[in-house]
Order: C-alpha cells, then structure tokens, then sequence
C-alpha cells in the first residue's frame, strides 16, 4: 500500500481504522461468508505440496487455509503489524511463515515459490506493472498467480461514492468519474484520507501479459441467490462489479527449444 510520498501506506495500523474494519463480516473468521470467496477460491490450484507466497495475507485466513489444505509451506506478508499479531495469535500454523515487508520492496529469488496470491491488496500498490513483473520471476515455471482487487468501475467512483439518487433518494444507476485518469484517489472509509490506486481494466490485464504471463481466467465476482437471501439488504450489489479477479500462469520452459 502506498501513500503520495511513495512510502507504504500502512492504514490497517491505524487503530481507528481498524476498529472500523474489524466490524465487516469478511474480518476474522467471517472471511468464509464474503461476496466473491468462493470465486477466489475456485481459481486456486490444489495446494498439496506447493509453495506459496500471499501478498497481503492481512490476518492469515487465506495464509492459513492454504496450509491446512496441503501446501508444503506458506510465507505471508503484509505491512501491518496489527493485522500481523492477529495472524500469529489466530492462525499460527507450522508450515506458515508471516514476514512484515512491504510489498512495494519484498524479494524473493526467482523460481522460489508455486502460487504466488493476494487478495485485496493490489489497488493499494502504486506500481502494479513492477511488482507483477517481479512475482513472475519469483514464479517457477507452471507456476499460478491468482489475485482478487477492487473493479475498476469500482475505483473509477472515487472520490464520490458512485450511486446516482433521484429527488426521492432512490439510487438511479453507478456513475464513473474521470475512467481513464489512472492513479491515486483518496475516499473516507471508516478514516478520511484512505488512498487507492485506480487503473484501467486493460492496464490490469495487460500487466499479467506483459510479464510474460499467460491469462487463464478472469472474473467479475455476482452475488448469487443463496448469497443475497442471507445478505437482504445487500441486493444492489448485483448493479455493478465491485471485483476483478484473475488467474494467471507463468509458462513453462519448453525443452524441445535449443538454449542460446
């Protein structure tokens, strides 16, 4: 996560902010029963014996569950130290390792890890082109990278809230602001100040490709029936995307090409 100073931004520390977050039903344990789970968890290789890296890995669900499904070792990084903590006291598992680095400046030698993923995080890094260049070298060949971020027509209503209301207060339809205008945009969400980056949809898609990626998948995550009857008042979700999630594979060396 960056602020204007190019520095991480660090929001999840903030205690303010967090006693906001840690009210959503996606945190903790809650984490099960958000909108696009299921989606992200369909685009995930089987995890038995893999690597893996999680970018983001926040309070170590996603960490976590990878490893009791069979992953060979987990190495999750996130900047807080909060979200962190939690992780530790909540989701300590043996073959999980929580780093505190910021994504903007993490390494790793190349070929190191199976599945690199990372959930909700991207929209915070200022230069997505750079870090998805350096997790396809960490990626051994075959190697996957799935990530779920904030939609473009998502971010593109910063700093307006996006829903249109007529006279009568009644939402009308979602409206874009400035689509083309890639970049930093602040919103108030539980904290004034709360900065994300918004990109185009081809800026996000073609970062994969031109890292040498292969796209195998993408989805724009729609509550489905069972979802909205037991979230009523979230039925206006389905009037447009709030995320984008991907797949992508690093291709694999092919040995019938002679090396130069």
């Amino acid at each position: 996560m960056s602020e204007a100073s190019g520095g991480p931004q660090n929001i999840y520390d903030d205690p303010a902010f967090l006693a906001g977050y840690s009210t959503l039903e996606r945190f903790g344990a809650g984490w099960e029963r958000a909108m696009e789970h299921s989606d992200l968890l369909a685009l995930l290789p089987e995890a038995r014996d893999l690597r893996v890296l999680d970018l983001g890995c926040g309070a170590g669900q996603l960490a976590h569950h990878l490893a009791a499904t069979g992953a060979a070792e987990v190495v999750g990084v996130d900047v807080s130290e909060r979200m962190l903590a939690l992780a530790r006291a909540e989701r300590a598992h043996s073959r999980v390792t929580y780093r505190r680095e910021a994504l903007e400046t993490v390494a790793f030698p190349p070929a190191r890890f199976d599945l690199v993923v990372s959930s909700l995080v991207l929209h915070y890094i200022d230069d997505y082109p750079g870090l998805v260049r350096r997790i396809a070298e960490w990626l051994a060949p075959g190697g996957v990278f799935v990530y779920s971020t904030e939609h473009p027509i998502y971010t593109a209503r910063l700093p307006g809230d996006g829903w249109v209301s007529d006279d009568a207060g009644r939402r009308t339809r979602w409206a874009l602001d400035r689509y083309a205008d890639e970049g930093a945009r602040e919103e108030t969400w539980f904290v004034p100040g709360v900065r994300k980056v918004h990109r185009t949809l081809a800026t996000l898609i073609n970062g994969l490709v031109d890292a040498g990626l292969v796209v195998e998948r993408v989805v724009e995550p729609i509550p489905g029936e069972q979802w909205l009857r037991d979230h009523p008042l979230a039925i206006e979700e389905r009037r447009r995307p709030i995320f984008l999630l991907a797949r992508a594979r690093k291709p694999q060396l092919d040995s019938r090409v002679p090396k130069t």
